[in-house]
């Protein structure tokens, strides 16, 4: 009897140990996270179950098994970017629609874009645009995104990986989706672009779309501002002491004036100062007071005033990435998966179940910083 006891125990251990070493595998062959984030994630949940804990495989015996079964997954990446060729089921998205729109000669610029989101880009006047980063394979250098907001939800239409940040590759981007969405008999025509302020990317979109209006990012405007405050030495100052806090702030607050009236406010807040602020106000003056740079960051009567909608989808694609630098296909997974979560919404949204009410993500301390700053605003046109 006792010997029967011992073999079902015994029995018991190694099954336990199977179900685990397959559900590791499982893992590392379906998900973008590391595999030493996958084992530590399991090793955690293990524990839920103190008397099988002990049973649990370590890492040393099944880290071979977890990377063979991702490298399954994947295919076999080329020695360069010039000689990689997608295949064919990489090119489409879940539901089977053709999901890479664009690659030239040498893969320096891929475009991933399906004809309905090019159809839904058309249908918006107002289009986000960013770059990020951390997850972009080492063959790239950004993967830059074009962004709408459907019933105020924001969600993604195009995705690009680009070797560089220059001005022909954000014309080869434009030019390539003017082309497409001619082909499909839809015209791509933005009335306000909101972006940040790279050198590059606004002349190109200006050049594009004829007449669009570019309102830059004011988080990465007050970013950049308080970036300078600290190359000056006067971060402690900020942080410390009140006049000098308040100062610049309302320096960054004139974004909220009528544009023409700008450059008095300017003037008069910088009435008298010395030293380290005057430096400041000469850096403000040169880097964002001319013709072209000022009417970027002029925020008045703008009820979109920052791309932080964005900034927080970067953040959520950093999180299911699980690390920095994702291979090939590692990135391409990702996206294909956001594409699908994508369709979904547009179709919820077409068929009348999903509502702007439904999809909007209440945030109390925005609405309320809005309504102030919309009283201020009339109190300030009225003269009162």
């Amino acid at each position: 009897l006792i010997s029967h006891v011992e073999t079902c125990t015994a029995d018991e251990s190694v099954l336990y140990r199977i179900e685990k070493r397959n559900t590791l595998k499982r893992r590392a062959g379906e998900e973008t996270k590391t595999v030493p984030q996958i084992y530590g994630e399991e090793c955690s949940s293990a524990s839920t179950s103190l008397e099988t804990a002990g049973q649990f495989p370590t890492y040393k015996k099944v880290k071979a098994a977890m990377y063979r079964s991702r490298a399954k997954r994947f295919p076999q990446l080329p020695a360069t970017r010039q000689q990689l060729e997608i295949p064919a089921h990489w090119r489409v998205t879940k539901s089977g629609r053709q999901f890479l729109m664009y690659n030239n000669v040498h893969n320096s610029v891929l475009i991933f874009c399906t004809d309905e989101n090019i159809r839904e880009l058309a249908g918006h006047t107002v289009w986000c645009m960013d770059g990020t980063f951390k997850i972009v394979p080492e063959w790239y250098h950004q993967m830059f995104s074009i962004h709408v907001f459907k019933e105020g939800k924001l969600i993604p239409l195009v995705y690009c990986l680009t070797v560089r940040r220059d001005l022909p590759t954000y014309h080869e981007i434009f030019d390539n989706l003017i082309l497409k969405a001619a082909a499909l008999g839809v015209v791509l025509q933005p009335q306000t672009v909101i972006c940040d302020f790279e050198t590059a990317l606004i002349p190109a979109v200006q050049a594009s779309f004829p007449g669009v209006q570019i309102q830059g990012c004011y988080f990465h405007f007050c970013q950049a501002v308080l970036r300078k405050v600290a190359e000056l030495g006067l971060r402690t100052r900020y942080l410390h002491e009140a006049e000098t806090k308040k100062k610049i702030k309302m320096l960054m607050a004139t974004a909220f004036l009528p544009l023409p009236e700008v450059p008095a406010a300017v003037d008069l807040l910088g009435r008298n100062v010395t030293g380290l602020i005057a430096a400041l106000f000469d850096y403000f003056r040169r880097e964002w007071m001319t013709p072209n740079r000022l009417p970027l960051w002029n925020v008045y009567n703008v009820q979109t005033r920052t791309n932080n909608h964005l900034e927080g989808w970067h953040l959520k694609m950093n999180r299911q990435a699980g690390k920095h630098h994702l291979s090939f296909y590692e990135l391409l997974q990702l996206l294909i998966d956001e594409q699908g979560s994508t369709e979904t919404l547009i179709q919820q949204v077409t068929s009348g179940r999903v509502t702007a009410n439904d999809l909007r993500i209440k945030n109390n301390k925005y609405e309320e910083v809005q309504l102030r700053i919309t009283a201020l605003t009339a109190e300030y046109d009225g003269g009162t």
